[in-house]
C-alpha cells in the first residue's frame, strides 16, 4: 500500500484540497451517491499525482504498478486500499466492466515516459491513454455508459493541462504545453519560469487554444457527470479571467480554483441542466 493509512478520510482531504469544488458538487448529489463520488474522485487524484507529479520515473512506475494490481484485485472482489474499499462498496463500481479498472493504471503508466508533443491536438492524443480510461469509467459510473468518451476525455485532458500551467518553470516532469508553441514564441522551457511579454503572449495563445478545443468537446451533445460539467465550467471561467490579466500565468497561480460563489452558482446551474437532460 503506497500510504500507511487505514481510512479514506485522509485521501478525501487531499482530493478536496486540490479540487475544492467537489465539496459543493456533493451538496447537489443524492446522499446515496456521495460516497461513490468521493471514492472515484480520490482514485483519479491518486493516479494523476503518481503519473504527472512524481519526478522519478521508477518511483512513479512502482506506485502505479501497485495500483494496477490493487484495481485488478478490487474488481474481483478483494479491495485492500481504503479508496478501493470505499469505491467497490458501491454497486455501480462492482457492476462496471472489470477490465476498465486496471486500464486506468495502464493509462497512467503510459504517461510516465511520454515525450513532448508539438501541437495541442497531439498533446490531447498523448494523454488519451489515461483520460480516455477515466472518461470511460466516469461514463459507466454516472451515465450508464451513455457518455461520449472522446469528448469527455478531451475535457479531462484540457482541465489537466490548465491546472498544470501554474507549475511551469518548476521541476514538474511533464510540460503542459505544445513544444510548437514554445518554438513559435522563441522561448525555452527554462525561460518560462520568468515573467516576460513573450511568456504572456504564449500563455494567452495557449489559453485561446484551450477555449477552441473545449468548445468542440462541449459542443458534442452528450450526457456527462455533474462533476465533469462543473469542472469544465470552472476551467472556462478561470481561462476567461486569466485572458484579461496582463500576466495570465500569475493570475492562474493566484486563483487556483473557481471561487466560492462562482462554484456554487456554476454547480447549481449545471445541476439544473443535467436534470433537464435526464
Amino acid at each position: 500500500m503506497p500510504d500507511d493509512v487505514s481510512s479514506i478520510d485522509s485521501f478525501v482531504r487531499k482530493w478536496q484540497v486540490a479540487n475544492p469544488e467537489h465539496a459543493v458538487v456533493a451538496v447537489f448529489l443524492p446522499a446515496a451517491q456521495r460516497p461513490l463520488a468521493s471514492a472515484w474522485g480520490c482514485l483519479v487524484h491518486e493516479l494523476s499525482e503518481a503519473a504527472f507529479r512524481v519526478g522519478e520515473p521508477n518511483v512513479a512506475a512502482a506506485k502505479l504498478g501497485w495500483w494496477r494490481q490493487e484495481l485488478a484485485d478490487a474488481a474481483f472482489g478483494n479491495p485492500g486500499h481504503p479508496v478501493t474499499q470505499a469505491l467497490f462498496a458501491c454497486a455501480a463500481a462492482r457492476e462496471a466492466d472489470l477490465q476498465m479498472w486496471p486500464a486506468l493504471a495502464d493509462g497512467a503508466l503510459a504517461q510516465i515516459d511520454a515525450p513532448g508533443a508539438g501541437t495541442l491536438g497531439a498533446l490531447i492524443e498523448q494523454h488519451d491513454a489515461f483520460f480516455g480510461a477515466v472518461a470511460r469509467v466516469d461514463s459507466a459510473l454516472w451515465c450508464g455508459g451513455a457518455g461520449n468518451v472522446e469528448s469527455d476525455a478531451a475535457l479531462w485532458t484540457l482541465s489537466h493541462l490548465l491546472r498544470a500551467l501554474p507549475r511551469l518553470g518548476g521541476d514538474a516532469p511533464h510540460l503542459p504545453l505544445p513544444l510548437g508553441l514554445l518554438a513559435r514564441h522563441g522561448l525555452t522551457r527554462t525561460e518560462l519560469a520568468c515573467e516576460s511579454p513573450q511568456r504572456n503572449r504564449l500563455i494567452k495563445d495557449f489559453l485561446d487554444e484551450l477555449v477552441l478545443e473545449g468548445n468542440g468537446a462541449l459542443g458534442v451533445n452528450s450526457v456527462r457527470s455533474l462533476s465533469l460539467r462543473v469542472r469544465a465550467a470552472i476551467d472556462r471561467h478561470r481561462i476567461d479571467r486569466a485572458l484579461q490579466a496582463a500576466d495570465p500565468l500569475r493570475w492562474l497561480r493566484a486563483h487556483p480554483h473557481g471561487g466560492r460563489w462562482f462554484t456554487l452558482h456554476a454547480t447549481w446551474r449545471q445541476a439544473r441542466i443535467a436534470a433537464r437532460a435526464g
